[in-house]
């Protein structure tokens, strides 16, 4: 990992860190003809972090060829006995691991339910703006990404006390396309990392995968959070796909928001209506339980 701290900033973010829960590989054996590789070492910028920020952090991750995860344990005493996968975004070329991950993560953890954020392989643009890694062998290597962490988490519901058929996956942005494109993928099959429910938090433009599912009653429940002045996916060109799948998959909600834009993450600023879209999810998974 590459990245220079004055030495002030290097201790503070050792401090931050030691709070947070071990990071661990997802493949521990290693990853057989990986197609995801670069002569850059995986590396991490410092963006501005926000000052309600749980984790204290605001890394955004890119050339990650090794992916892994993190596992927040649901608080004892208000365990739900659910989990969740989180894929924060970052157009997959960079994972924000922290605004879209492990702050959602420590807040979700305090309400009950357990955690995984999982920092997944990444991909990147050249000067002409292509891929550098061919996007179908992505596509391979980041599904087989999602289904690992799903299977993962899933094999510690005896030791973190949940329901290990109640685990769902949640996904901003980026991250939301890999959550969405995995219940699409996988829905007709009894596949073991089938999620129990998703969250699409400010993802959702492609009305076509909606409307050429077949069987949409055996999508899994699909909770969504939007918000009206999101600059980077158009209100007016997704909520036709959102409604739909509000319409068409069973136990869906759709929670439209006036303000916040794209990225607003765990939603820190409590004056504004869409910092309630968390504990809208809250209340909403808890059908689930």
């Amino acid at each position: 990992m590459k990245r220079l701290l004055p030495l002030f900033g290097l201790l503070f973010t050792m401090q931050l860190l030691a709070q947070l829960p071990t990071e661990q590989l997802l493949y521990p054996n290693g990853i057989t003809d990986n197609p995801v590789t670069y002569p850059e070492a995986e590396m991490f910028v410092d963006s501005g972090v926000p000052a309600q920020s749980l984790s204290g952090l605001n890394r955004v991750y890119r050339f990650v060829t090794t992916p892994s995860y993190l596992i927040f344990p649901a608080k004892p005493e208000l365990n739900r006995h659910l989990a969740v996968v989180i894929f924060p975004g970052g157009g997959l070329r960079n994972v924000w691991l922290d605004k879209e991950g492990t702050d959602i993560a420590l807040w979700l953890s305090q309400q009950g339910i357990t955690c995984m954020v999982v920092k997944y392989r990444t991909n990147w643009r050249d000067e002409d703006n292509d891929w550098i890694i061919d996007f179908d062998d992505y596509k391979g290597a980041v599904y087989q990404d999602a289904c690992t962490s799903m299977l993962t988490l899933k094999a510690l519901a005896d030791s973190l006390n949940f329901d290990a058929d109640k685990v769902g996956m949640m996904g901003f942005s980026a991250g939301g396309w890999l959550a969405e494109r995995m219940i699409y993928k996988y829905y007709e099959g009894a596949y073991e990392w089938n999620p129990a429910f998703v969250a699409l938090i400010y993802h959702g433009n492609n009305a076509r995968l909606i409307k050429s599912a077949d069987n949409p009653e055996k999508i899994p429940p699909v909770f969504m959070a939007i918000a009206e002045n999101d600059e980077k996916l158009p209100f007016d060109k997704v909520i036709s796909y959102l409604e739909t799948v509000e319409q068409k998959v069973p136990h869906s909600e759709l929670w439209v928001y006036p303000d916040g834009h794209h990225g607003f993450g765990l939603a820190y600023d409590e004056s504004l209506e869409v910092s309630n879209w968390k504990k809208a999810f809250v209340h909403w998974v808890d059908q689930f339980r």
